[in-house]
């Protein structure tokens, strides 16, 4: 999808959630879509250093149709002694490429519609975990604190091969979803992707029976790598007034849109070429943790 940024406007008052001021952009798209604006990265901290990367393609469905998961991101799991960390890989590079642009120029490229705009952060001590989201034209994120789930896996007799790797299979339910996963003994190490973890190694891939989320992995690099915290307009929710708070942001997106102080413009065939984001916009909302 294209999208135009036509200019800076002015410093506006984000009204969701006593979200603070931020740059007021306008936003020229060929149909109405969410996207992430940029978030600096010159200033974080440093959890842990990992000594072992993984890299995911993550494909899903843009809309209730999509049987084919045409919304394709990489994300990167990097595992450290003390800490994990999960997240977009190219809207991580964006990030810090957008941090050192705008210095220089105050321009910016903006994400696509299809990075994923959350992220893991988790404790190996104690399981806990921080989960961060980023909202659409915002530089406020929202996030939570939760306990990583003790997932049980029903072993299953098939086998097959992720990245040269053997690997054994099994299922599990989470969130409301019943996934199968591949893992393999070769990597003894109790992680995966997003929230799944806790088989007996490695898991390489996972997809949820309904075909709507597919996890594969696609790269691993032993290279030592920082697994950082950055300073970003960060607000505290629970897990259950998050969710709530994502399920109306999507069903009643044009309403949100509006409040982040944002000006979405949809490219049109009419005399002024334009038409403003009409209110009434819902997005299609298909959440990985459906409860």
């Amino acid at each position: 999808m294209r999208c135009l940024i036509f200019s800076i406007l002015s410093m506006a008052l984000l009204a969701v959630c006593g979200m603070t001021a931020q740059i007021r952009i306008a936003y020229g798209l060929e149909s109405p879509n969410f996207l992430l604006a940029p978030v600096p990265t010159d200033k974080s901290e440093t959890q842990d250093t990992a000594y072992l990367t993984i890299t995911y393609s993550y494909r899903y469905r843009a809309s209730e149709k999509d049987d084919s998961l045409s919304n394709e991101d990489l994300l990167d799991l990097l595992i450290g002694e003390n800490y994990n960390a999960f997240y977009s890989r190219n809207l991580r590079e964006l990030d810090i490429a957008n941090t050192e642009e705008i210095k220089k120029t105050m321009l910016f490229k903006v994400p696509e519609p299809y990075y994923v705009g959350w992220d893991i952060l988790r404790n190996n001590s104690n399981n806990e975990e921080i989960v961060t989201n980023r909202l659409p034209f915002s530089e406020q994120v929202i996030e939570y604190e939760d306990s990583m789930p003790n997932l049980i896996f029903a072993p299953l007799e098939e086998t097959d091969s992720v990245m040269g790797y053997l690997c054994k299979t099994a299922m599990c339910d989470f969130g409301g979803r019943r996934w199968k996963v591949y893992y393999t003994e070769e990597i003894p190490l109790p992680y995966g992707p997003w929230k799944l973890n806790g088989a007996e190694g490695l898991i390489l891939k996972a997809l949820d029976t309904e075909n709507n989320f597919i996890f594969e992995a696609a790269g691993l690099t032993q290279a030592p790598r920082p697994i950082l915290r950055y300073q970003w307009n960060r607000k505290r929710m629970s897990v259950r007034e998050w969710k709530e708070f994502e399920k109306e942001m999507y069903r009643n997106a044009g309403m949100f849109v509006r409040s982040t102080g944002a000006r979405v413009l949809i490219m049109d065939n009419s005399e002024r070429g334009h038409h403003r984001l009409k209110e009434d916009w819902s997005q299609y909302y298909n959440p990985l943790e459906r409860d």
